[in-house]
């Protein structure tokens, strides 16, 4: 079960975050970190959260299993051992700072390693309050890897479209390989901070991902603290020049609280640099001039989000699926696009090339219709199970239990919607045994999937 988490705190801004103006802005950590930290909560409001986290957590279904998770071959702690509740206990709930109560709750979500965690400011109750979705810290650069394996900095000269300071070491030595940071190997730096700031598994993931959002981040998704910002970063290159360097603060639009989503989706696209500015999302024009101007590309259709996109070139398709997951508002455009897509494909007899990107968040829907379309032979109806929880009886009485199978007779598990007493599917579970940790879960039910467009002329997997 995914669990999106919102963080519902009633908080007014200050008169410092009100001085921030409606546009782009630039601005120093301190002087952020002054709006940021006058953003205050209380005792009661926290511990309300917290509370809030352990009753949702309790249909966690790794809850248990991360007490004691099964290791992998070839490692004895590949996967961390975490206690939720212990876990959520060492939160200090005194805090009066957001910040600071928000970044541990955020520590945590990371520590689980499992991206269908989320927890962030919900836009849709506290509108006013929405400060940590619009600061971003960047460094002056961005990263890339070449063939060689190594390391190098390019400058980033505008952000937001406002132009940025960059040293003139880091113009001057964009085709030179970067020795050390901070006096240690380049890659090992953007590991440990992967490691510690992304919540993925997978140390290639972990890696992936922190060469963007180390040198450009919303402080809501990573809320680096004033004095690591404040830290000075030293970069040496090969050629023996260094320059020591600082974060900086983005302010975008409170207008791009709306569009987040597809910023989102073009910076992934672009390794999270911020090159095209919300103005040019939202006009067709220019996005569609931007499209065209890519070598090669006949045809394409993108969602409006920018979370689906596909192109067929002379000799190629191309599929990139950034999620599976579009907001509400998104969804109709989402679905025709892949219906487009999916038209596109059958136009042609050549291979495509699919590219999934950073999906944190997943709809069951979604993704088994893509892995239809590409493997239609494929069984994407899906084994499910729920833990045992008070949070868990309530979501299968109200959506759930009249839309699973019992897997030996074919037959629903539950004929109505919100009955008063569950089945034994769910009042007799199975026990499975971690070590000493036990977990219950309902017993296993199939989610079928519900026919949607498919391709008439379905590629021969080659991978």
């Amino acid at each position: 079960m995914n669990i999106l988490i919102l963080l519902f705190i009633g908080f007014s801004l200050s008169k410092q975050c009100n001085d921030y103006k409606q546009g782009y802005e630039i601005d120093t950590v301190d002087s952020a970190f002054e709006c940021i930290e006058s953003i205050k909560t209380t005792e009661k409001e926290n511990s309300d959260i917290i509370n809030g986290l352990k009753y949702y957590l309790e249909s966690y279904v790794f809850k248990d299993i991360l007490k004691n998770p099964p290791q992998p071959a070839f490692s004895d702690d590949y996967y961390n051992k975490i206690d939720i509740d212990s876990e959520l206990n060492k939160i200090n709930v005194r805090t009066t700072s957001m910040y600071d109560f928000y970044s541990q709750i955020k520590n945590f979500i990371v520590s689980t390693r499992d991206s269908h965690l989320s927890f962030g400011v919900d836009y849709t109750v506290y509108k006013p309050n929405l400060i940590l979705k619009v600061l971003g810290s960047f460094l002056p650069f961005s990263i890339y890897i070449n063939d060689d394996k190594k390391m190098y900095l390019h400058q980033r000269s505008t952000t937001g479209g406002i132009s940025v300071d960059v040293p003139q070491e880091v113009i001057n030595n964009e085709n030179v390989a970067v020795k050390t940071i901070n006096g240690e190997d380049p890659f090992d730096i953007i590991r440990k901070f992967g490691k510690k700031y992304i919540g993925f598994k997978s140390p290639h993931a972990q890696f992936e991902k922190a060469c963007s959002t180390f040198v450009f981040a919303i402080l809501e998704e990573i809320p680096l603290t004033k004095e690591y910002l404040n830290t000075p970063i030293t970069i040496i290159w090969e050629n023996g020049e260094s320059v020591s360097v600082t974060y900086s603060i983005l302010k975008l639009p409170l207008s791009s609280i709306s569009m987040k989503r597809p910023l989102q989706m073009k910076q992934l696209k672009q390794r999270f640099e911020p090159r095209i500015t919300l103005e040019e999302i939202k006009s067709e024009n220019e996005m569609i001039k931007r499209m065209k101007r890519e070598e090669g590309i006949n045809q394409y259709y993108a969602s409006k989000d920018d979370s689906v996109y596909c192109s067929s070139s002379s000799n190629i398709n191309k599929l990139e699926i950034f999620s599976f997951n579009p907001e509400s508002s998104y969804i109709k455009s989402y679905e025709e696009t892949i219906s487009k897509c999916i038209d596109l494909f059958d136009s042609n007899d050549y291979p495509i090339q699919v590219v999934f990107s950073t999906n944190e968040e997943e709809n069951v829907i979604y993704s088994q219709w893509i892995e239809k379309i590409l493997s239609p032979y494929d069984d994407v109806d899906m084994i499910v199970s729920g833990r045992i929880s008070n949070f868990t009886e309530s979501v299968m009485k109200r959506e759930y239990g009249n839309i699973l199978d019992d897997p030996h007779i074919c037959k629903v598990r539950e004929r109505y919607v919100s009955p008063e007493v569950l089945g034994e599917w769910y009042t007799n579970p199975n026990i499975i045994k971690y070590d000493d940790v036990e977990h219950k879960v309902s017993q296993p039910s199939v989610m079928k999937w519900e026919p949607m467009k498919l391709m008439r002329k379905p590629r021969k997997p080659t991978a």
